[in-house]
C-alpha cells in the first residue's frame, strides 16, 4: 500500500503563529506609531542649524558691510539679502515690531531658503496646509518663531514644538540665541 503524506500546517502550528506575531505587533507598533514625531523633531532642528548657518551668512555680510552698530543707531544698520532689506542689531537680524507679518518672513526666508509663510496667509488656509511652516514674531519681547503649519490651532510662545530666535537690543552685546523646542512636536 502506497503511503500518502499531506504537507501542510496543523491548526495548532497557526494558532500559535498568529498568537506569536500579535505579540510582536504590540510590542514593536507603539515604536513605529512615534515616527511622525521623530520626524517633526528632526525636521525643526534642520530648520534650527539652516538658521544658525543664515545667521552666520548675515553676519559676514554685515562685517563686510560695516553695518555691526546697535538697531539704535541712526541709521539703523541693515543689509540687503535676495533685494530684501534685513534690519541688524550688533550685525544679526533684528526682530522689529514695526514690521508686518509679511515683512517678517520676507526677512526671515531672505537668510533661510524654506517653505514658510507669514502667520496671516497660514490663518487664511483653514487647512493650514499653504506651506510646512509659517513664522510669527513676539515684538515686546524680540522673537521670531517658525511653527509647523499643521500646528497652528496650537501656536503660542510656550508651544513646545517651534524653533524660536532672539537678538535683544537691550543685551548688550550677547549673541542671538536660536532655541529649538520639540517636547510636543
Amino acid at each position: 500500500m502506497k503511503s500518502t503524506r499531506i504537507y501542510g500546517f496543523t491548526l495548532i502550528e497557526l494558532v500559535i503563529t498568529i498568537v506569536i506575531l500579535s505579540i510582536l505587533a504590540v510590542t514593536v507598533a507603539p515604536k513605529f506609531i512615534d515616527l511622525k514625531n521623530d520626524s517633526k523633531t528632526a525636521v525643526l532642528q534642520g530648520v534650527g542649524a539652516a538658521m544658525n548657518s543664515g545667521l552666520q551668512l548675515v553676519h559676514n555680510k554685515a562685517v563686510i558691510e560695516n553695518q555691526l552698530g546697535p538697531q539704535t543707531s541712526t541709521p539703523a544698520p541693515k543689509v540687503t539679502i535676495a533685494g530684501v532689506d534685513i534690519p541688524l542689531h550688533n550685525g544679526y537680524p533684528a526682530v522689529n515690531g514695526n514690521d508686518s507679518f509679511v515683512e517678517v518672513n520676507a526677512q526671515i526666508r531672505a537668510w533661510i531658503d524654506i517653505d514658510m509663510v507669514d502667520r496671516n496667509t497660514m490663518d487664511s488656509d483653514p487647512s493650514y496646509t499653504v506651506a510646512r511652516f509659517f513664522s510669527d514674531k513676539s515684538s515686546d519681547k524680540n522673537i521670531l518663531h517658525i511653527f509647523f503649519g499643521e500646528d497652528y490651532p496650537d501656536k503660542s510662545g510656550t508651544f513646545k514644538c517651534r524653533v524660536q530666535y532672539t537678538n535683544d537690543p537691550k543685551s548688550n552685546g550677547q549673541l542671538p540665541v536660536v532655541e529649538i523646542f520639540t517636547d510636543a512636536c
